[in-house]
C-alpha cells in the first residue's frame, strides 16, 4: 500500500537534467511539456478605425522522450505508456488580451479547450487604435494546464495536472489615417478682393466628432482675421459646408497656394492643407449681369413649370365635362 502511494522526485541524465514525479509503480515517464508561442497576423493597424486584429497562439512543445523507469507495478503499462505522451498537450487554454496607452480595447478572453503538441489556433480580438498614437502595446496572458504524471487505475487513466503560463507584449504599427478631410472647396480666389472661401470639410471616423469649430491658417499673400468659425457636431460620414473670409493682396501673382485650417473638436486639433488658385479680378458689374442672368432664368423656369401645370389642369377639366 506504501509503495502505491509513493512519490519519487528523480534525475534521469539522458534528457538535459529534467526532473520528474511520478507515482512509484509508474513504468514510463514521458519527458515533455507544452511551448505556448503568441504572434499576431496583422500587427498594422490604422489609426482610429475599428479592426480585428488576429492572434496565433501555437503549442510548440514536442515530447522529447518515453523513459521505462525500471518499475512493474503498473496494471496496464500500454495504457500509461498512450497517457504519458500527452504530457506536451496544453488543456484548459485562457486567452486574455489587455490595452496599453493609445489602445482602445477592454480586456477580452477566449477559451481553448485542449491545444495539443505542434497545433495552433487562430483568436480573433476586436480592436481600435487612437487617432493620435503612433504606435501601441497589446499585452497577452495565455494560462493552461498540463500533464506531469498519468497512470491507470481500475482500468481508468488517472492524471495529474499543473498550472502554465506564458505572457507576450506584442508591438502593433500604427498606420496614420486621416480623421477630418476637404471634399471640395467653391471657386478662386482673386487678387485685391475679400471674399468668402467655402470649404466641404467631411467626417471619416466612426465616431462623432463633438464641438467643432474651424479656423483659416493663411500666409502672404493671403491673410484672414476672422475667429473661428463654429460648425457644431460632425456624425460619421458627414459632409459640413464652412464659409470663411479671405483677404488677398492686390500684387498677388496669379498661382496656386496651398493654406491651411485648424479644426478644434472636444478629442483634439487637426490642420487640414488644401490647394486655392488666385485669378484676375472681375468687376462689380459681371458678377451683377450674372446674378440678373440666373435671376431671369430661375423666373422663366418656374413660370414655365406652372404653366405646364395650369394646362394639365385645363386637360383634367375637360375630359370630365366630356363625361
Amino acid at each position: 500500500m506504501l509503495r502505491c502511494l509513493l512519490v519519487v522526485l528523480i534525475l534521469i541524465p539522458s534528457v538535459a537534467s529534467q526532473e520528474f514525479m511520478l507515482f512509484a509503480d509508474d513504468c514510463y515517464k514521458a519527458a515533455g511539456s507544452p511551448d505556448i508561442q503568441i504572434s499576431a497576423v496583422n500587427p498594422l493597424i490604422d489609426a482610429g478605425m475599428p479592426c480585428v486584429l488576429k492572434l496565433i497562439v501555437a503549442n510548440d512543445g514536442r515530447l522529447d522522450a518515453l523513459i521505462p523507469t525500471g518499475f512493474s507495478g503498473s496494471e496496464d503499462p500500454e495504457g500509461e505508456m498512450r497517457e504519458e505522451m500527452r504530457a506536451a498537450d496544453a488543456l484548459n487554454v485562457v486567452v486574455e488580451v489587455s490595452a496599453d496607452v493609445g489602445l482602445r480595447t477592454p480586456v477580452q478572453r477566449r477559451s481553448i479547450p485542449l491545444l495539443p503538441a505542434g497545433s495552433h489556433a487562430v483568436l480573433e480580438f476586436p480592436v481600435v487604435v487612437d487617432f493620435n498614437a503612433s504606435s501601441c502595446i497589446l499585452n497577452v496572458n495565455v494560462t493552461y494546464e498540463h500533464q506531469i504524471d498519468a497512470k491507470i487505475s481500475k482500468g481508468k487513466p488517472v492524471q495529474l495536472y499543473v498550472p502554465g503560463n506564458a505572457s507576450r507584449s506584442i508591438p502593433l504599427e500604427v498606420r496614420r489615417s486621416e480623421r477630418l478631410r476637404v471634399l471640395h472647396t467653391d471657386g478662386e480666389l482673386r487678387a485685391g478682393s475679400n471674399r468668402s472661401l467655402g470649404i466641404v470639410i467631411k467626417n471619416q471616423s466612426p465616431w462623432t466628432l463633438r464641438n467643432c469649430s474651424v479656423k483659416l491658417i493663411a500666409s502672404d499673400p493671403i491673410r484672414s482675421s476672422q475667429p473661428a468659425v463654429w460648425i457644431g457636431n460632425l456624425m460619421p460620414g458627414e459632409p459640413a459646408l464652412v464659409r470663411v473670409w479671405a483677404d488677398v493682396e492686390g500684387n498677388a501673382s496669379l498661382d496656386q497656394y496651398r493654406i491651411s485650417c485648424l479644426i478644434d473638436h472636444d478629442e483634439g486639433t487637426e490642420r487640414l492643407t488644401f490647394p486655392v488658385r488666385i485669378s484676375r479680378g472681375r468687376s462689380s458689374i459681371t458678377w451683377m449681369a450674372a446674378a440678373v442672368l440666373l435671376a431671369i432664368l430661375i423666373a422663366a423656369n418656374r413660370m414655365r413649370r406652372a404653366g405646364g401645370l395650369r394646362r394639365r389642369s385645363s386637360l383634367r377639366a375637360a375630359r370630365r365635362r366630356r363625361r
